[in-house]
């Protein structure tokens, strides 16, 4: 495991030797500040070493923006896409028209049709919305005046979550069980400063997950 770069101290920022880590018992000591620490909390990121700025994997995409400097970019369409559009235009479709547009055509309103309709007008929302997503949208990660801005646009569209960041900073990839999938914990990228965590990227592949975090952490902390 690389050390040089990426083991530093949580409240000094210095670099910890390889000497003052005891990986067994997950402790690490700073010479410099003479504090310990968990070593699984500044552990560098596995495959981050492997991570080249000129060669991004498929999907990710660096910008220079007048505005917000450098920005990340990740898009890419996922295969599951081209099985959500015939299924949700066969079930939503169907179920739609047979719930809700036999009371247009009829021109007569039927509560309990209608509630009983509102389950598969839900489903056809988020399904609609994740192929729009896959289609149109994209993750755009800037930073500017010590704020990481990540954003989830969809055209015009953006909802956007901002974090600050400085020297204490911790940039990691860990499972999360606040996001699962068949009861098993997602990874996702963490960004950690004086106690406030901002969590994002589940459905981000693990090859671009790694360059997203590892770029971030090379923002915040430049060698």
């Amino acid at each position: 495991m690389d050390l040089r770069h990426s083991c530093k101290c949580l409240h000094c920022n210095t670099v910890i030797s390889l000497d003052d880590v005891n990986v067994a018992s997950d402790l690490a000591l700073c010479r410099h500040c003479g504090r310990t620490m968990k070593f699984s909390e500044i552990a560098p990121m596995a495959g981050a070493a492997e991570v080249d700025e000129l060669h991004p994997p498929k999907g990710v995409r660096l910008e220079e923006s007048v505005i917000h400097g450098q920005t990340i970019i990740y898009k890419k369409i996922s295969p599951v896409v081209y099985f959500l559009i015939p299924f949700t235009a066969v079930w939503s479709g169907g179920s739609m028209f047979g719930i809700y547009g036999t009371q247009i055509a009829k021109g007569r309103f039927d509560l309990y049709s209608s509630l009983f309709g509102l389950p598969f007008l839900l489903g056809t929302i988020v399904l609609v919305s994740i192929i729009l997503f896959n289609l149109f949208g994209r993750w755009q990660i800037s930073f500017s005046g010590g704020t990481l801005a990540v954003a989830l646009r969809l055209g015009p569209l953006a909802w956007t979550r901002r974090h600050p960041y400085d020297q204490s900073t911790r940039v990691r990839i860990h499972h999360s069980p606040d996001v699962t999938v068949n009861d098993r914990p997602q990874q996702l990228i963490f960004v950690e400063t004086q106690g406030r965590t901002l969590k994002f990227g589940s459905t981000i592949p693990e090859a671009a997950r790694v360059f997203i975090a590892e770029l971030i952490r090379r923002r915040i902390h430049p060698r």
